[in-house]
């Protein structure tokens, strides 16, 4: 098994398919959709899955849209991190703090659950 090939993170197909709409294509040059995609990630809770096909087969679209619209946000509160780029500024070191809380309160999925009980 390899875990680059067998298991991927579902979060980072979402975040790709909102990053490759023609307003961030467009506007932004392939390093600053790499920054605006890691950015984004860290705000965003993991999927880990095998197959996307057995994965959305078993969620419901409610849940999809919601995924969704998590992802939208994060990208949103990523956004202004990418367009007021401080590192031009190297002598001003800030920490980084996301306007937007994390997704990380919401009640556990069923496939986000462990499977062995305490």
């Amino acid at each position: 098994m390899q875990i680059s090939v067998d298991v991927h993170n579902y979060m980072e197909v979402l975040v790709g398919h909102e990053l490759a709409k023609s307003e961030y294509v467009d506007h932004f040059d392939h390093e600053q959709l790499a920054d605006l995609a890691c950015l984004t990630l860290m705000q965003l809770r993991p999927v880990y899955i095998r197959h996307d096909i057995d994965f959305l087969a078993a969620l419901s679209e409610e849940r999809l849209l919601k995924l969704k619209q998590h992802v939208s946000t994060a990208v949103q509160s990523a956004l202004s991190m990418i367009t007021d780029d401080r590192r031009t500024l190297r002598e001003d070191q800030f920490a980084v703090i996301f306007p937007q809380t994390r997704f990380d309160d919401a009640e556990l999925e069923w496939f986000e659950k462990p499977i062995v009980s305490k």
